[in-house]
């Protein structure tokens, strides 16, 4: 890690876990103001994965929305079916097995459908395993690990790896390392042929936190690191510095990207920071187009304590604007909301998330049915919905794994 994301770990206030204490923190406005600024959505539905709350650190969707993968800490998948009322049904349960290993740091960096339906996933495990399963049938179909050769020239690169994503005509998987010898790789598999094809290795100097393929254009790829930058890459171009199109310097460390698109059609890529900062960019110019830190957000979501604020995710509404999920670690995860990010750079507030049960770490939206899916440190995934009317208690929630919880040093 670089240190400044080390400093920043290791001073600021923002917990990880909700072992650690509260920190004091209150609205900035009194309830009946509260109500008339935010929308409120209430759990839908809710699952709880594990009896001993191993953390959610993925979810995804299938493009439908109607099937849901978590992958959880420790190395687990669970499998929910979603139907139209926003109710979830456990499915596949023995189809994803935990990754067998001797070290106990081994986790979750990333769950994706392969394709476009939910019969074949792909689970990533920083251990530098990649699986495919068919969900259809028990077993792993395919399994994807970096493999050094000098003769085929093909250095040494880190075992873990961090983050990773297929591309849209679900041909292609990148897979982000952490640092090795002064270098961060990006690993590039063939899905179809079952073969490693190469590795970028000369655009990041540190971790590889996350890499994203563009969702229509198969050939288009962000990747972001902890060393502050975010690259835009043409893998259809044969060697790395030519496929090299932009390169964006976030001055922060790099958490999480999201891909958008404005009103003029134009490609821009969103960047959550790790001190929980928010920017967006254009894609081929890197024109900087919105950045608002830690402060204003927590301002938007009328909360006083930045020390205590939690940035989640980034989604696209159905209008083309973007929101961003935020909430706070007070009270375990308790306060949980969400502000529009509109053209004119004022932060809006749009909803407001009743009866959260956990910090959330990873959260899935669907701007057709207005549904959205978060999963946290307390092993829960929940459907939230405007509609209270089926809203089931926390008294139903059934846990669906015995796994022991992992302790991992860095949530990030």
């Amino acid at each position: 890690m670089t240190d400044r994301l080390n400093k920043y770990l290791s001073e600021t206030a923002v917990a990880s876990s909700e072992d650690e204490a509260d920190i004091d923190d209150n609205d900035t406005c009194a309830a009946h103001e509260l109500s008339a600024k935010f929308r409120f959505h209430y759990p839908q539905d809710e699952a709880s994965l594990s009896l001993k709350r191993d953390y959610v650190l993925g979810l995804c969707a299938d493009k439908g929305f109607t099937c849901i993968a978590a992958g959880l800490s420790n190395t687990s998948v669970k499998i929910y079916d979603l139907n139209a009322s926003g109710l979830l049904t456990a499915v596949h349960q023995d189809r994803v097995p935990s990754v067998e290993s001797l070290d106990t740091e081994v986790t979750i960096c990333g769950v994706r459908f392969l394709d476009d339906s939910a019969n074949t996933l792909l689970v990533g495990t920083t251990n530098g395993l990649v699986r495919l399963l068919d969900l259809r049938i028990k077993g792993i179909q395919a399994q994807f690990e970096y493999k050094s050769d000098a003769q085929e020239g093909l250095p040494p690169v880190p075992k873990t790896i961090s983050c990773f994503d297929r591309n849209a005509n679900s041909r292609i998987i990148c897979c982000g390392t952490e640092q090795h010898m002064g270098n961060a790789y990006m690993v590039f598999f063939d899905v179809r042929e079952r073969r490693q094809l190469g590795i970028y290795e000369d655009s990041h100097d540190d971790d590889v936190t996350s890499v994203l393929f563009h969702t229509s254009n198969p050939d288009l790829l962000c990747s972001g690191s902890t060393d502050g930058l975010i690259n835009v890459f043409n893998i259809q171009e044969s060697e790395e510095e030519e496929a090299l199109l932009n390169t964006i310097n976030t001055e922060s460390s790099v958490h999480r990207l999201n891909w958008h698109r404005n009103e003029k059609g134009q490609d821009l890529i969103s960047c959550i920071t790790h001190t929980n900062d928010y920017m967006s960019y254009e894609c081929q110019e890197g024109d900087e187009i919105l950045s608002f830190n830690r402060s204003k957000i927590t301002a938007g979501i009328l909360r006083q304590n930045a020390g205590n604020f939690n940035l989640i995710n980034a989604h696209n509404l159905s209008d083309g604007s973007v929101f961003l999920l935020a909430g706070t670690n007070h009270n375990r995860g308790e306060v949980l909301r969400s502000v529009v990010v509109p053209a004119r750079k004022t932060l809006e507030p749009l909803t407001n998330f009743v009866g959260n049960k956990q910090i959330v770490r990873d959260s899935l939206y669907d701007a057709n049915q207005n549904l959205l899916v978060t999963g946290g440190e307390s092993g829960i995934i929940t459907v939230w919905s405007s509609d209270n009317s089926n809203t089931k208690s926390s008294s139903n929630l059934k846990s669906k794994s015995k796994a022991a919880k992992s302790h991992k040093k860095n949530p990030y």
